[in-house]
């Protein structure tokens, strides 16, 4: 639901100004504010701990980690950084680069290989400290998904140490990616050799649809 109000400017004409219900006025930047929304308790992070072997070739349709919002969510989920670290590498000089899929085509719920809410493996964590994730999101490891453009992101990990050497990372996107209801989004990284183990994860937050249009 959208509100309006009418300001005038210097010349006493009236200019008609667009809000949300809650009485935000809309501004050139559509998305939250970051801190506003951690203040708030909708940003989550969630990190697969099982590793998967990166490709050494472009991504086609088997994804490392998909995220889907469920067709019937109230929310829109807003993808703002990835997450990586990787457990296995060869010894010698290793470059994982990371890539990224969202799908235009809606797709059958998928299995949810990470359990989000309570503790433990996988679980969500708030950026707000003691809430629980009550959310709705889905995060399937091994996915067979629709190839609707894969994308290189962010600057690539780069290991000359050891086979296990834990590399980890956190890649801000430029552009944050938004899922409305029923949309997915798939992560999967290549390697310059095989045997490259990662295990990825997500920053997310989620909105009431007012609060991005």
């Amino acid at each position: 639901m959208q509100t309006e109000t009418l300001i005038y400017n210097a010349q006493g004409d009236p200019i008609k100004l667009r809000g949300t219900k809650k009485g935000v006025l809309f501004t050139a930047k559509k998305i939250p504010d970051f801190l506003t929304s951690v203040m708030e308790g909708k940003i989550w992070a969630a990190l697969d701990t099982t590793t998967t072997v990166a490709l050494v070739a472009r991504p086609d349709v088997t994804a490392s980690l998909t995220a889907q919002n469920p067709a019937a969510s109230p929310t829109w989920k807003v993808v703002f950084s990835l997450l990586a670290y990787t457990d296995v590498v060869p010894a010698t000089l290793a470059m994982v680069s990371f890539w990224q899929c969202v799908h235009k085509l809606a797709a059958a719920a998928l299995t949810r290989d990470l359990v989000l809410q309570g503790t433990g493996a996988g679980v969500a964590m708030s950026f707000k400290g003691g809430k629980s994730y009550e959310g709705d999101l889905i995060l399937d490891r091994g996915a067979t998904v629709i190839n609707d453009g894969w994308v290189p992101v962010g600057d690539p990990m780069v290991s000359n140490i050891a086979t296990t050497n834990f590399l980890a990372k956190e890649i801000p996107l430029r552009v944050p990616v938004i899922l409305p209801p029923g949309m997915s989004y798939s992560l999967q990284t290549t390697s310059t050799v095989v045997t490259a183990e990662t295990a990825l994860g997500l920053v997310w937050g989620e909105f009431d649809p007012d609060e991005l249009q």
